[in-house]
């Protein structure tokens, strides 16, 4: 043997290569250990170690000695049909070229330097369990006739090691690939989802398919079930300039029409040899050749496709539908979320538009400033919680000299309060207009509301009549804030004669009392709104009935513009950076 000196050191060496090749689990690194290992024991020139693909129909060259990776990289595939390592594999044995010039089967690659290789051996790796081909060795010399029998028995003995370490390590590349590919993919369904733009999604898409398969063309496309057409969304890699309007095309064509009517992943190899296949105009002589169509279903319903293409043929398998499935059920799900959001957010931009004609026309019920009355000078302001209120407070002008006050508070907050605001308000102007006594008007009005409604609306409520002759305020409390009545003097009372709430019995009686007023008397009307503003979280302090009767005893001498702005200042700066959760409404009348 030229190699050894003798066989005995041979087979020592074979199996001292077998236990090191067998210990290496990284596919990479055991290739580098091959190439290394096999020129101590042969001096070659070239070296090529290649790997069966059946899925693609090839070698796939995995590792190359003495040839430029442009060139490795242009016959990346070397179909089974071509080369004299094909030939050995499809043989099952090894092959000893002597002369390649004189050899049809051999495939001429250009090489580095200037001296091509005359002779070569190529090794097939079989895996002796089930007599299948993994790969094959070739070795190649610049000399004619290098190769001989004892390098063939060498390598084929070494060649069988390398097959079993080869399966090896791809099993264990393979299961290291798929678990990256699965983590992969639940950051890839945890990204779709979080998405409910539904543009940004479909434009999130390819980055996205990048990390997990290898394409050249990329479209997704929604279905238009009106027109019953494919609108696509999504066009990546034809070159295709960005378009004003989206591509249509009938939803029955084409390999991705195909996967929408059979509701099932379609996979062709070649697409010149498939008769559905239907490319745009646009789209024309670009290279497609192979291409996988995933149908997107959501609820037994078929809502758009993903379809992928590529240059080369046959890049599609099985795995790939796989992982291309796994990428459409999240983005179905996706593109409804998005579908839904989008929906939920233009409901929501009409209701604010109607909400906000709705806050002018409430605004509009609201008095902007209080009617003249001789002798008494009355402040009044609302602040809403919400662009509605339910509170509301209002002037109706009995007489020259009298005057109908009201301040009330709908339950609830919003588009119901203000509903019910708005109702209550026109009930009770149009039954205070009648010109009868507050404990009347609020026993009519409730009977109305009693019977309109049916306790849909629950109401509190202080009506009564200023009279500028007599100086008198007739009063009437349905279950509202009692008003401060303050004097002069600092002497003050609540006013809470009157009844139950409005709304809630049919048949309730009303009281109603009768305040002489003096030169420098105060009324003080309010909504719970006040009292009940807190401070910021977690003490949550209530401003309350004494601090607010504190603040009016000590400036009762104010006039009612100024103290009205003194206590909302003051209730503002008390609650600063807590949210306002009701309504507030504060009425001030002084007796001048």
């Amino acid at each position: 043997m030229s190699d050894f000196a003798t066989p005995a050191q041979v087979n020592q060496m074979i199996s001292d290569l077998s236990v090191e090749f067998i210990s290496i689990l990284d596919l990479d690194e055991l290739i580098e250990r091959i190439a290394r290992r096999v020129s101590e024991v042969i001096n070659f020139r070239f070296f090529n170690l290649l790997l069966v693909d059946e899925s693609r129909g090839g070698l796939v060259w995995k590792k190359t000695i003495g040839y430029p990776p442009e060139e490795v990289e242009r016959h990346r595939l070397i179909p089974f049909d071509r080369s004299i390592a094909s030939a050995a594999v499809r043989a099952g044995h090894s092959i000893i070229v002597d002369d390649l010039l004189n050899d049809h089967r051999n495939l001429r690659v250009p090489v580095e330097g200037d001296q091509e290789p005359r002779s070569e051996i190529a090794v097939p790796l079989v895996l002796v369990s089930d007599r299948r081909v993994v790969g094959v060795l070739t070795l190649e010399s610049v000399e004619p006739g290098y190769f001989n029998r004892d390098h063939e028995r060498l390598l084929s003995v070494l060649g069988n090691q390398l097959a079993i370490a080869l399966e090896h390590a791809r099993l264990y590349d393979e299961l290291r690939q798929r678990t990256r590919e699965m983590k992969t993919l639940i950051e890839i369904g945890h990204e779709i989802t979080s998405i409910l733009d539904l543009d940004r999604l479909l434009n999130h898409i390819a980055p996205l398919l990048d990390r997990v398969i290898n394409y050249e063309f990329l479209l997704v496309g929604l279905i238009d079930e009106a027109r019953e057409e494919i609108v696509w969304h999504v066009e990546e890699g034809y070159g295709v300039e960005s378009r004003a309007r989206a591509l249509r095309m009938p939803v029955c064509e084409g390999i991705v029409g195909r996967a929408v009517r059979e509701r099932r992943t379609q996979i062709v190899g070649d697409v010149a040899n498939d008769p559905d296949y239907y490319v745009d105009q646009s789209w024309r002589g670009l290279g497609q050749q192979s291409e996988i169509a995933v149908p997107l279903i959501y609820e037994e319903r078929v809502i758009g496709i993903i379809a992928l293409e590529s240059s080369r043929l046959n890049a599609f398998n099985e795995y790939h539908a796989r992982l291309l499935e796994s990428i459409a059920n999240h983005l179905s799900i996706a593109v409804v979320n998005a579908r839904l959001y989008a929906e939920h957010v233009e409901r929501e931009r009409r209701l604010e538009r109607e909400i906000l004609m709705a806050r002018d026309v409430q605004r509009a019920m609201i008095p902007e400033s209080p009617p003249v009355l001789k002798g008494f000078e009355i402040a009044a302001r609302l602040e809403p919680a919400l662009n509605l209120s339910g509170d509301f407070y209002d002037y109706v002008p009995l007489s020259d000299k009298r005057l109908g006050l009201m301040v009330g508070d709908v339950s609830g907050k919003g588009v119901r309060a203000a509903m019910g605001m708005a109702a209550s308000r026109s009930l009770l102007r149009s039954v205070s207009r009648r010109g009868h006594g507050p404990s009347r008007v609020l026993r009519d009005a409730n009977l109305r509301l009693y019977r309109d409604l049916g306790k849909q609306l629950l109401l509190t409520l202080v009506y009564g009549v200023l009279e500028a002759e007599t100086r008198t305020f007739q009063y009437c409390n349905a279950g509202h804030n009692a008003p401060v009545h303050i004097k002069a003097s600092g002497r003050w009372r609540t006013l809470r004669t009157g009844g139950l709430l409005m709304g809630v019995f049919d048949k309730q009686q009303y009281k109603s009392e009768t305040v002489h007023l003096e030169r420098g008397d105060l009324l003080f009307f309010y909504t719970d709104g006040l009292v009940e503003a807190h401070t910021p979280a977690p003490e949550r302090l209530e401003y309350g009935e004494g601090r607010l009767l504190d603040l009016l005893l000590a400036n009762r001498h104010l006039k009612a513009a100024a103290l009205l702005d003194l206590v909302m200042n003051d209730v503002n700066a008390f609650s600063a950076g807590a949210h306002q959760h009701d309504d507030i409404t504060v009425v001030v009348v002084r007796v001048l």
